[in-house]
């Protein structure tokens, strides 16, 4: 930085207005498909939304610390203003370790509802654990790097040394930067299978890999961590705080941002004019067990009274004495609304399969099983 007073409070009040903004929008975007387009709020959105509520917090202590100097030089705040500095800058690193926290978990909540294999869902489940653990441990190291903890910003008091302060958020940054990369892989693991085409493959990759560029901004203020406990607080730690605006906020967009393929294909859809089969091709019931999935979303697709008969053949060689069939992984993102499938017709699949002499148009067939005719009347 400059070595003339300057002052670049300013500059920090507009990133996190432009910035909050932006989430709140996601956010919002994110409520509205997960509420009124796929009916499944579940906990990942409860998550994302208390990471949140963090960042918020987060920003209205951004707005107190430039009012206490943050921008300037410390040589020309007075002791007062320092002080106050200090303790918000405190406070706000609770928030990011918070903020962090509960956006990884989202994400990880959100990757739990794809797969139906224990396989995957217990190193899921560990991870989610560990995350809550290991960022309660930092949180609480933190808030008692002092002794008595007002020391933190009045040096009334007995705490850590620089080098360990700057240990805990060290470790805090390496979980996070190991999660976001873990988080970002696992769906390029997950789809490799899936049963879809290329391109739709590559263009899920790209949406739902988006904690790279998270995983990028923390490793940055890794690299950059010198400046977390820096000498001139107030003026060189904008460096570091501009990173760690990045991976906070960049990391609530990315978790968003997957979650919005269901609105986007709806509004493709009303934009092209095609206002059938809306609902039935992307709402579906809150659960994991993909059979049950399955089962509703044909009985949408096909509300005649034969449909239920017609799922008969299908429901065996689909979840029998617990295995699963073969192309669960693309049901389980048909049934999470990131894939989309158009409406089948089971009585034509029924009766194509089994064809029946004398019948030309199976549709035929259906109407007169429905009113109780016979084949062998025609």
């Amino acid at each position: 930085m400059a070595s003339d007073e300057g002052n670049w409070g300013p500059a920090i009040l507009a990133l996190t207005i432009a910035f909050l903004v932006v989430v709140l929008i996601f956010l919002f975007l994110r409520i509205i498909t997960r509420v009124w387009i796929v009916h499944q709020f579940w906990y990942d959105d409860a998550a994302i939304i208390l990471a949140v509520l963090g960042t918020t917090i987060g920003a209205g202590l951004d707005f107190v610390e430039v009012n206490y100097g943050f921008g300037k030089h410390q040589q020309f705040l007075s002791p007062h203003n320092l002080q106050e500095f200090r303790k918000y800058t405190y406070g706000e690193w609770i928030q990011t370790f918070a903020t962090l926290m509960w956006t990884k978990v989202s994400i990880c909540l959100f990757l739990m509802r794809l797969p139906n294999s224990k396989v995957l869902l217990l190193p899921l489940q560990c991870v989610v654990a560990f995350l809550l653990f290991s960022n309660t441990i930092l949180t609480v190291i933190w808030i008692m790097q002092c002794q008595p903890i007002h020391a933190a910003w009045d040096n009334r008091g007995t705490c850590m040394s620089r080098g360990a302060k700057e240990g805990i958020i060290l470790a805090q940054a390496i979980i996070s930067v190991i999660s976001d990369f873990s988080f970002a892989a696992f769906p390029i693991l997950y789809l490799w299978r899936v049963q879809i085409d290329l391109k739709t493959k590559i263009g899920l990759w790209v949406l739902m890999g988006l904690g790279f560029i998270t995983g990028a901004c923390c490793l940055v203020r890794t690299v950059l961590n010198n400046q977390s406990v820096p000498l001139d607080g107030t003026y060189d730690g904008i460096i570091n705080w501009l990173w760690r605006l990045f991976e906070v906020q960049i990391g609530i967009i990315a978790a968003c941002i997957p979650t919005l393929r269901p609105l986007y294909l709806w509004g493709m859809r009303r934009i092209g004019g095609d206002t059938q089969g809306l609902d039935t091709n992307i709402k579906f019931p809150l659960t994991n067990d993909p059979q049950q999935s399955w089962i509703e979303h044909e009985a949408s697709a096909n509300r005649s009274d034969t449909a239920m008969h017609d799922l008969e053949p299908r429901h065996d060689s689909m979840h029998t004495h617990g295995h699963q069939r073969k192309d669960t992984m693309t049901d389980d993102l048909i049934r999470e609304g990131i894939l989309v499938s158009e409406p089948m017709d089971t009585s034509v699949r029924r009766d194509s399969a089994h064809p029946r002499e004398g019948i030309e148009d199976p549709r035929l067939e259906n109407e007169m099983h429905k009113y109780g005719i016979d084949e062998s009347f025609v």
